[in-house]
């Protein structure tokens, strides 16, 4: 999946375009622009996650 896709429908979406815009920009269904929007957030998260050190290590 295309990195640009899926973080261009994110950025719009926090931005406050609604989902059938998002989608019609995209040329896909606004569900499919939420669901894209939701992987970028989902992605970028575990990527962040792997990238922070334990800040206490129990």
């Amino acid at each position: 999946m295309d990195d640009d896709l899926l973080g261009a429908a994110w950025e719009m979406s926090v931005n406050g375009v609604d989902w059938q815009a998002i989608g019609q920009e995209l040329g896909c269904a606004p569900e499919a622009a939420r669901l894209l929007a939701q992987r970028y957030e989902r992605d970028t998260d575990a990527e962040a996650a792997k990238s922070q050190f334990l800040l206490f290590d129990l």
